[in-house]
C-alpha cells in the first residue's frame, strides 16, 4: 500500500513542474499545499516517522499564512525505556500521530527557485498529546517544493498526578506540490 501511494504521489510532484509558468510569482488569494515528509529521530526517544500533510490558506505577496493537517506513522518498532520513580515505563505504544497546526511561509521570488522560510505550530493528538514545531528553509520551482527542518513532537500526560514531558526530536525532509496564489510575471 504505501508503494501505491508514494508512486501516486511522485507521479504528481512529476506532472506539477509542468503544470505552469516557471516563474510564476506569489501573488493576492487561495493557496493550498498537498505533501508527504520524513523525520528522522534524534533524541532519546528517536521516532522515525512518515507523514502525508496537507495545508490550505491565503496568499498575499510573499507571505503565506494558513491552517494545517498531518497523519504521522511511525516507521520504526523499537521500544524505548525510561525510568520514573523506580518505575519503568515503555514507549511501545506511540504509533500515530495527528498534528493541527498554523503555518506561516515567507518566500523570496528568484526566476525559476524560490528559496523560502516556513513555520508550523501546533498541537498534536492521538497517540502522542502536546506542543508541534517544525520551522525549515526550503526551495520552490514552479508547484514543487522540497525544505529540511527540524521538528519537536511534545506529549504531555499525568503519571501519578504528576505531568510527564516526552520530547521527540527530528530532523524533518518533506516535498510538496501547492496550488493557487500565482500569477505570471508578464
Amino acid at each position: 500500500m504505501k508503494k501505491i501511494l508514494l508512486s501516486i504521489f511522485a507521479v504528481s510532484m512529476s506532472l506539477s513542474l509542468f503544470a505552469g509558468d516557471f516563474t510564476a510569482a506569489p501573488t493576492e488569494g487561495y493557496r493550498g499545499f498537498a505533501g508527504m515528509n520524513v523525520f528522522s529521530g534524534i533524541s532519546s526517544h528517536p521516532y522515525d516517522r512518515f507523514s502525508i500533510t496537507t495545508v490550505h490558506g491565503i496568499q498575499s505577496n510573499n507571505l503565506y499564512m494558513g491552517m494545517g493537517a498531518s497523519m504521522q506513522f511511525v516507521t520504526n518498532n523499537d521500544d524505548f525505556y525510561y525510568s520514573t520513580d523506580d518505575e519503568y515505563y515503555s514507549d511501545d505504544d506511540f504509533d500515530f500521530a495527528m498534528p493541527l497546526f498554523f503555518n506561516v511561509n515567507y518566500e523570496m521570488p528568484m526566476g525559476k527557485f524560490a528559496p523560502f522560510a516556513d513555520l508550523k505550530l501546533g498541537y498534536a493528538v492521538g497517540d502522542v498529546n502536546g506542543l508541534y514545531v517544525l520551522p525549515a528553509v526550503g526551495i520552490r520551482l514552479a508547484h514543487f517544493n522540497m525544505w529540511c527542518g527540524y521538528n519537536l513532537l511534545q506529549d504531555k500526560y499525568v503519571h501519578k498526578k504528576q505531568t510527564e514531558i516526552t520530547n521527540y526530536q527530528s530532523i524533518a525532509f518533506g516535498v510538496s506540490i501547492d496550488w493557487g496564489g500565482r500569477r505570471n510575471n508578464d
